[in-house]
């Protein structure tokens, strides 16, 4: 264990810490206690009392915040739940507490690297809000089907699946009841003392499942089909057996294999090649409805764009009657604002002219924030707000080449021009966390660490969603950051 005062290494015998003489019997209990509920927890946890376990994980947590095993804990759990963002958010706050040799690197590769498992949980997050925010308005039937889609797609998320079993018990339907019934049935077996769920059973104390008729009936022929079975008597045994005696050939077979090929063909004449043709002329209709589609976009697009620029131009026809009543001032316009007219512009007749590089150039010499006419604050927002990020994008995959020396950097990496080229993507878009990486990966190149670990630590802990944290706490951890 380490002392809470210096970090220094101290054995759990000693109570007081041999480098700054901490007294660290009360450090020494605290731990203890925060393990006894993590194991606790861990026993809960394997006989399917969740809810047991959380309530234990985090009273072990208020003790002693940096115990990472209870943290990873708390988020499998929540993740079996189908809680997979209070799963991730433990992680990630388990990893910033204990980045090297902590099992949490390992629930949060698996998560992300399959995308579609990742896209899967998004789904399901994004149907389940759905279906909460219909049931709080009064529709209940729309609630009802996206909610059994988010069970077919993560049948153990537990909230889910008490929703659907309220609005079930809350519907006027026959089987109502019934399948409500069934579905806190499946998801106690994942929890088994969910005071939701076990409410929820409890009014429906006098609810039962009928069992199938089909299965009933099965069973019954079975019992009947076991009782017409002949019986052997024991003196069968003894019976001479007859021999074998070869049939005579027949034409009976052969006039039936006949018989049976004929009938397939017309099988296939009359049902299966209609069905071909009907599967294509189906696919054609898709693809035309397809292309149909594409068509449209393509046409909303350009209408889109069109009404764009024809916004700006009346925006820049603003601009210019604004400029017009400077001049015509008294007190004259200065050299500067017309400087500053003149780039704005030069940034609207570039963009409508579909240089999007130039427009970007041009606006970011204005201090928009400085300019008094609103008119011209609105072409500026707009403008910027329709190329920055396309150039900051630009000037990332720049650096980055600069950075590996590839493309028209190619056999030559250039630190220097990387630098400049990713600090001036971050000036167009300060949330670019790709530049934002390679800018750190540049001055980790350039000898620099605290440049670099910098930007890994803003990555880090501005941007935890972002593609780009595994692979900056992997950097930073080479740092020894």
């Amino acid at each position: 264990m380490n002392c809470p005062r210096c970090n220094a290494l101290v054995a759990f015998s000693k109570n007081r810490c041999d480098n700054c003489g901490q007294d660290l019997r009360n450090y020494w209990k605290i731990v203890s206690l925060s393990n006894i509920y993590y194991n606790k927890a861990l026993g809960q946890a394997k006989i399917r009392d969740l809810t047991g376990a959380v309530a234990s994980l985090k009273q072990s947590l208020q003790f002693n915040k940096l115990n990472t095993n209870a943290r990873n804990l708390l988020g499998l759990i929540y993740y079996e739940e189908g809680e997979i963002v209070s799963a991730l958010s433990e992680w990630v706050i388990s990893k910033h507490y204990q980045e090297s040799n902590n099992d949490a690197d390992m629930y949060i590769n698996e998560v992300q690297a399959n995308p579609n498992k990742l896209e899967m949980h998004s789904q399901t997050i994004r149907k389940y809000n759905s279906a909460l925010f219909s049931a709080q308005h009064g529709d209940e039937d729309m609630a009802i089907i996206q909610l059994k889609k988010v069970v077919n797609l993560n049948p153990k998320f537990i909230r889910a699946n008490q929703l659907l079993a309220l609005l079930y018990m809350m519907s006027d339907k026959k089987d109502g009841k019934t399948r409500a019934l069934k579905i806190l049935n499946n998801i106690i077996k994942v929890d088994i003392t969910n005071t939701t769920t076990l409410r929820y059973l409890q009014e429906l104390s006098d609810v039962r499942i009928k069992p199938e008729t089909s299965s009933i009936k099965n069973e019954q022929k079975a019992a009947n089909a076991r009782k017409t079975l002949p019986r052997v008597e024991e003196s069968d045994q003894y019976k001479t057996i007859t021999p074998y005696k070869e049939e005579k050939p027949s034409i009976l077979p052969f006039v039936n294999v006949l018989v049976g090929i004929i009938i397939g063909l017309a099988l296939m004449y009359c049902l299966i090649i209609p069905h071909m043709k009907s599967n294509e002329a189906d696919n054609a209709n898709q693809d035309f409805k397809k292309y149909s589609e594409n068509q449209a976009a393509a046409e909303s697009d350009v209408v889109t764009l069109k009404n764009q620029n024809e916004t700006l131009q009346a925006r820049a026809d603003e601009l210019e009657r604004e400029l017009e009543e400077l001049k015509s001032d008294g007190n004259g316009t200065s050299d500067a604002m017309l400087e500053t007219y003149d780039n704005i512009f030069a940034a609207v007749n570039s963009y409508i002219n579909d240089d999007k590089e130039k427009a970007a150039q041009k606006l970011k010499a204005i201090d928009i924030d400085s300019l008094s006419g609103s008119a011209a604050k609105k072409v500026c927002k707009k403008v910027a707000e329709m190329t920055f990020k396309d150039e900051s994008v630009r000037l990332y995959i720049q650096g980055r080449d600069a950075y590996n020396g590839e493309n028209e950097y190619a056999d030559a990496q250039d630190y220097d021009k990387a630098k400049e080229l990713l600090e001036e993507a971050l000036e167009y878009d300060p949330d670019n966390t790709d530049a934002m990486y390679f800018l750190g990966r540049t001055y980790q190149q350039m000898s620099k660490p605290k440049k670099a670990i910098e930007y890994y630590e803003k990555i880090i802990n501005d941007y935890p969603a972002s593609a780009r944290v595994q692979e900056a706490s992997s950097r930073l951890r080479e740092l020894g950051g």
